[in-house]
C-alpha cells in the first residue's frame, strides 16, 4: 500500500465530497454525516462517472449518472443499478491533513 496526502480538513467541509487523486487512483474524499472521513474509488461501478459528483445520503454516496448507491464504509451497493461494489480506501488525519491509502 502507498500512502499519499490527498487533502487538509479544511478542504472538505462536513456532509460533503471531493475528487483527490492518491498517486494515479481517482479517490472520492467523503466526509460524512459521522463526522469521518472515508475514500472509495471515484469511478462508480455501474458505468464511469465521478461518484465525486454526486450527494450524500447519509452514509452512502449516490452516483450522478444512474443513481446507484455505495456505502462509505464498506462499499457495498445500496442502490441499483450497480451490482459491484466499489473499492474503499483506508483514511487518516493528522493534524489537518487527509491522508489515504491506496494498493501500488
Amino acid at each position: 500500500m502507498a500512502r499519499y496526502r490527498v487533502a487538509s480538513i479544511d478542504e472538505v467541509p462536513d456532509e460533503s465530497m471531493k475528487h483527490v487523486d492518491a498517486g494515479r487512483t481517482p479517490v472520492c474524499l467523503a466526509h460524512a454525516e459521522d463526522g469521518k472521513f472515508y475514500a472509495l474509488n471515484d469511478v462508480c461501478t455501474h458505468e464511469e462517472f465521478s461518484l465525486s459528483d454526486g450527494e450524500l445520503w447519509g452514509l452512502d454516496v449516490e452516483c450522478p449518472q444512474h443513481g446507484s448507491r455505495f456505502n462509505l464504509q464498506t462499499g457495498k451497493v445500496t442502490g441499483l443499478p450497480a451490482v459491484i461494489p466499489a473499492k474503499t480506501y483506508p483514511v487518516s488525519v493528522e493534524g489537518s491533513d487527509i491522508y489515504v491509502e491506496v494498493p501500488e
